[in-house]
């Protein structure tokens, strides 16, 4: 078939991909088998292995180069599965991407029967997103194109981004040859191939350059951070469990929880990205990071109050319901909150107290001034153009920040050590209160309008900011 008559077909109703997808096996196979035997034949004319030894190796790998060859093609096709499930919300996003590739000379749309931009905004204005194999060709330029640009940084020689390359090969060959893979002599590229494949694959087509655009960090920063994220909050076996429940659960439930992580891990990006300015030692980060999140993780339900609790209960519950595990259920139900444990670790550092006094402190802020409504409208305002975007990821930057600055302030005040995280924040409200009201009445004004425009949050960002900076100031 066709490419166009692909996109008919799809268009409707029909479930298909395109042909170097359905066909990715082989040609992924042939990837396995030139860099096993790069390296095994260089070994060979070192006399460190006879032709004899390559060759029985080669056959007893057969199975699990099969298995890591499966696995690369069941999450391809799972990507474009989650990228088709958004397709229609991020088609300006899709689009820009599109045009970014276009004007840099590394795509060319008539030739690969991608819509015009007005077609496209036709699309969009009917309701109708990218179609699968539409999506096929820009998940395959997205890697593509990220493993260019990070085979022009340092990435694939750090250290600790290295270690990807032990991900490319079955695990006799690591067991075996551990220190001749790291003299591979396409080590950079297999790291920079298994990198980019990843990010496409969990976080979606356009993650890194709309990380890039908002933020205004370049490619390694980004990678760099996303790497970090993943292991802090332990992606990789999180999304191996849902993947693990295949035909257990309905496959919309475990879309739904992958999606959820994907929300995590974008915003944990994001906040190193806000937070870290200089150079980036992910392994000093996860020392910091890896441990009080799981212990915030593990209570969270505990931890949490009023709305965000009700909500998190709601999705504990729906998982495990659906057959969900217990675990696995709780976490992924958090995943809404559990970005901002980060801030909680930040704060709970700085201020010298336990991890559970600065957890209560933030949750039961959040609760008393609604922070956590008013995170979700953020959330929800539609985004219709470029410059809306980036309004609303600096709105959800600014409500980060405030609310770290407010928590600081309930934690400074002067009280005795045995006095409880309530009645501090008791105390901090009685304090406050002028500003307070002023902020519930912000509030009040934001749930009674009929309809909701950047403008109103831009004055209630503003409100938010001029209350953290005088809380501050009070409790200094």
């Amino acid at each position: 078939m066709t490419q166009l008559s692909r996109v008919e077909f799809s268009r409707l109703g029909g479930r298909m991909n395109t042909d170097f997808i359905d066909n990715a096996g082989g040609v992924d196979c042939s990837d396995h088998e030139v860099n096993i035997k790069i390296l095994m034949n260089g070994m060979v004319a070192a006399g460190d292995l006879t032709l004899k030894q390559r060759n029985k190796l080669l056959v007893e790998m057969t199975d699990e180069v099969s298995s890591l060859v499966l696995k690369n093609n069941y999450r391809q096709v799972q990507a474009i599965t989650l990228a088709e499930r958004r397709s229609l919300v991020s088609m300006s996003e899709y689009q820009r991407f599109i045009n970014k590739l276009e004007g840099q000379g590394k795509l060319n749309r008539k030739l690969e029967y991608l819509p015009a931009d007005d077609v496209l905004d036709e699309q969009r204005l009917a309701g109708k997103g990218l179609s699968r194999p539409e999506l096929s060709v820009l998940v395959s330029y997205s890697k593509a194109d990220l493993k260019e640009r990070l085979l022009e940084t340092d990435l694939p020689d750090d250290s600790y981004v290295a270690r990807e390359l032990v991900t490319a090969f079955p695990r006799q060959m690591l067991e075996k040859f551990a220190p001749e893979l790291k003299e591979h002599r396409l080590c950079r590229e297999i790291v920079a191939t298994q990198v980019a494949n990843e990010i496409v694959n969990f976080m979606g087509i356009n993650f890194a350059d709309r990380l890039g655009v908002s933020t205004g960090a370049d490619i390694q920063r980004i990678t760099r951070a996303y790497v970090l994220v993943r292991d802090i909050f332990m992606l990789k076996d999180l999304w191996k469990q849902i993947e693990l429940l295949d035909y257990q659960v309905d496959s919309d439930i475990q879309l739904e929880m992958m999606e959820r992580l994907q929300y995590l891990v974008r915003h944990a990006t994001r906040w190193i990205l806000r937070n870290r300015r200089g150079d980036l030692d992910c392994q000093q980060e996860i020392g910091i990071f890896a441990e009080p999140l799981k212990q915030l993780a593990d209570h969270l339900g505990e931890l949490l109050c009023g709305e965000p609790r009700s909500q998190w209960e709601s999705a504990y519950q729906r998982y495990t319901d659906a057959g969900v595990p217990d675990e696995l259920a709780k976490i992924v139900a958090g995943s809404g909150v559990l970005f901002s444990a980060m801030s909680v670790i930040e704060v709970a550092r700085e201020q010298k107290v336990n991890m559970q006094t600065a957890a209560q402190a933030f949750f039961g802020l959040g609760e008393r001034l609604q922070l956590h409504w008013f995170a979700n409208q953020l959330n929800d305002l539609s985004v219709e153009n470029y410059w809306q975007a980036l309004a609303r990821d600096a709105f959800r930057d600014d409500l980060d920040w405030q609310q770290r600055a407010l928590m600081a302030s309930l934690l400074k005040l002067d009280m005795s050590d045995k006095a409880s995280t309530a009645a501090k924040l008791q105390q901090w409200v009685e304090l406050n209160q002028p500003l307070l009201d002023r902020w519930d009445k912000v509030l009040t004004d934001l749930k009674a309008a009929k309809t909701q425009d950047y403008a109103m949050y831009t004055v209630a960002v503003r409100e938010l900011y001029d209350l953290a900076r005088t809380c501050n100031f009070t409790a200094d």
